[in-house]
């Protein structure tokens, strides 16, 4: 992302805080990536967990019903 793009911001944060999120910044990223990161994991595991519990019961709606 280029300058332009971002707004420099100030987000008030634990020292554990910002030192677990410096310690997951890998080489070359900047902590806009680290953050949209941990946000596309969290999606991912909303998904998986709402996906889980579809499943749990077994309740499943076809295609075609979604699409009427």
């Amino acid at each position: 992302m280029t300058a332009p793009e971002c707004a420099t911001k100030r987000i008030p944060v634990c020292p554990s805080t910002w030192e677990t999120v410096h310690q997951l910044r890998k080489p070359g990223q900047t902590y806009d990536d680290v953050i949209n990161e941990l946000i596309r994991k969290n999606s991912e595991n909303l998904l998986i967990e709402e996906t889980k519990r579809i499943r749990k019961r077994n309740q499943y709606v076809s295609l075609a019903e979604l699409e009427a």
